[in-house]
Order: structure tokens, then sequence, then C-alpha cells
């Protein structure tokens, strides 16, 4: 999700931890003003079945203004 004026942003830990390929953008609570970002730790992605062998992990917190 782009930056922009109406999101903050709130990073919880370094992408450089996460697999590039395994980011996701889910929403939380009910009006959807709140979303977090999650990923699966690097070196515990299955590419051939395309997911995390641990669980994602949240990165960041991206809530509307």
């Amino acid at each position: 999700m782009p930056k922009s004026n109406k999101y903050k942003h709130k990073k919880v830990r370094d992408s450089k931890l996460f697999d590039k390929r395994s980011f996701r953008i889910v929403d939380v609570g009910r009006e959807g003003h709140t979303k977090i970002v999650i990923g699966c730790p690097k070196g515990k992605w299955n590419n051939r079945d395309k997911r995390c062998l641990v669980g994602t992990k949240v990165q960041s917190i991206i809530e509307e203004i």
C-alpha cells in the first residue's frame, strides 16, 4: 500500500526480516480503517506451496487518518 496523507504507517519489524514473496495486507476491525501488513520470516517460506512454514508475523500497522 503506497504511503499517502490518508494513512499513518507504524513499522513493527524491519521488512528485511521477511521473505519478499510473502507480504499480505489484512483488514482488522469492523470498519476496515486499520490494516496490518503480515509476512513470513526469511528462510521459512515454502515457495512450492506458497505457504509460510512457521506462521506469519506483523510487519507494520496501517491506520486511516
